[in-house]
């Protein structure tokens, strides 16, 4: 018969139902994957509609965004706190949104090319990024996690 007792950083409240913390992490978990499921199926069909595929610029922009987010993720994860992480979430969001904002201004102003958004580029970063995610769960030993380096 399996134990009752929970792994750990898990708590079980008294009738043996998973705490609060556990179903708000678990929907927060199921919500990053709907995202990252809807983002890279947009990849996908934007990928799959161009005529050429532009097969270069998504593998060099799927190299670049492993590259510069993958020790860039794995350090924030385990050297900062889970609040403090979240907060910091939330302001590169809030930069990156502002950034595209005014690079898209800027490009209407002066009526330039936008070279790197497209097909290419969204399935790159797509790509990109799930091979962070894969790689950081499955490469990277448990006992590296939150050693001090």
């Amino acid at each position: 018969m399996p134990s009752e007792t929970p792994s750990t950083g898990e708590t079980r409240s008294g009738d043996g139902a998973p705490a609060a913390a556990d179903d708000s992490s678990r929907w927060q978990r199921a919500g990053n994957a709907v995202s990252l499921a809807a983002l890279v199926a947009l990849a996908a069909v934007q990928f799959l509609g161009a005529d050429p595929r532009p097969w270069g610029l998504a593998a060099g922009w799927a190299a670049a965004t492993a590259v510069a987010l993958g020790p860039v993720a794995w350090l924030a994860r385990d050297r900062l706190p889970p609040d403090r992480l979240e907060t910091l979430t939330y302001v590169a969001f809030g930069a990156a949104v502002l950034a595209i904002s005014v690079g898209l201004g800027v490009v209407l102003a002066f009526e330039a090319p936008y070279l790197p958004y497209g097909p290419g580029f969204l399935a790159g970063v797509t790509l990109g990024t799930a091979v962070v995610a894969v790689a950081e769960r499955a490469v990277v030993p448990e006992r590296l996690r939150g050693a001090d380096l």
